[in-house]
């Protein structure tokens, strides 16, 4: 082989590595590209999630305050039941207790 082939050869060499090199830095440069977006679909998840704690935290809130007005509306309520049964007792034992309304000296 003469110098002028294995420079020609060595030229050759340099291009494809110099291809090689270039389709390379394309690849690295599609691969960084899909890392990126992975990376902001990532965030975005991830803010959807904690967004999503957030307003689970809120209605939990929520639905504890309503659960507790519920119960004090209940008690309220069954006292005030309670006081009508109450006040029901005690006027059907006033007019147990007075057989005869006619007569006052007793009733005195």
């Amino acid at each position: 082989m003469s110098t002028n082939d294995l420079v020609r050869e060595l030229k050759e060499n340099i291009k494809d590595l110099q291809n090689d090199k270039a389709d390379m830095a394309r690849t690295i440069e599609t691969k960084e590209s899909r890392i990126k977006q992975v990376l902001i679909k990532l965030e975005h998840a991830t803010e959807d999630v904690q967004s999503c704690g957030h307003k689970i935290g809120e209605q939990n809130k929520r639905i504890a305050d309503l659960e507790a007005r519920l119960d004090t509306k209940q008690k309220l309520l069954d006292e005030a039941l309670q006081r009508i049964k109450d006040i029901n007792d005690d006027s059907t034992q006033e007019q147990q207790t007075d057989t005869h309304p006619d007569d006052q000296e007793l009733d005195q």
